[in-house]
C-alpha cells in the first residue's frame, strides 16, 4: 500500500489495525463487530470502514441507503500481506523514521548492516589485542621468573 493516509495518527492506525484483526481467521466478517470496536458508534465505525474499502483491504458487502454499516465485510487478496508487514502501525512508524531521518527504509538498513559489519571488525581487533596482552603478561611472567632465578 504505497498510498498512506497522510493524516493517520497513532491511534486511528491502531483503530484500523484492530478492524483488520477481525480477519485473521476469517473471510468475511458482519458489522457488529467492528461496531463493537467503536462502542456502539456506527458512523464513526463507517468512516473507518471506508477508508479501508478504499485502499483495497477490505470490501463492503451490503450497504443499504440510510444505514451506515454495510450487512457483512470481507476481505481483500493484499490483506494478509499488508497485516504480515505490520500493518497500519508499522507503517506510521517507518513514515515516521523516515521523516525523522530523511533517509529511506533501504537506506536504513543498509546502514545498519554497515555498523554490523564495522562492530564485527572492531570485536575481532579486540580480540586479538587481548590475546597480544596475555602473550605478552605470559613472557613478562617467564622473564620475571628467569630474574628470579639469576638472583641465587
Amino acid at each position: 500500500m504505497d498510498r498512506f493516509p497522510v493524516n493517520l495518527t497513532s491511534a486511528k492506525c491502531e483503530l484500523l489495525d484492530r478492524i483488520l484483526q477481525e480477519f485473521q481467521y476469517e473471510e468475511y466478517v458482519k458489522a457488529d463487530r467492528v461496531l463493537h470496536i467503536f462502542k456502539g458508534n456506527a458512523i464513526l465505525a463507517s468512516e473507518y470502514l471506508h477508508l479501508l474499502s478504499q485502499l483495497n483491504l477490505i470490501i463492503l458487502i451490503g450497504e443499504v441507503y440510510g444505514h451506515p454499516l454495510p450487512a457483512l465485510i470481507g476481505k481483500q487478496s493484499g490483506l494478509e500481506i499488508f497485516l504480515n508487514d505490520g500493518g497500519f502501525m508499522r507503517r506510521l512508524e517507518l513514515k515516521k523514521m523516515h521523516e525523522e531521518t530523511g533517509k529511506s527504509m533501504i537506506e536504513l538498513q543498509k546502514e545498519i548492516m554497515d555498523l554490523r559489519n564495522q562492530l564485527a571488525t572492531c570485536r575481532e581487533i579486540i580480540a586479538k589485542q587481548e590475546m597480544a596482552m596475555l602473550d605478552m603478561d605470559e613472557e613478562l611472567k617467564r622473564l620475571e621468573a628467569g630474574m628470579e632465578n639469576e638472583d641465587f
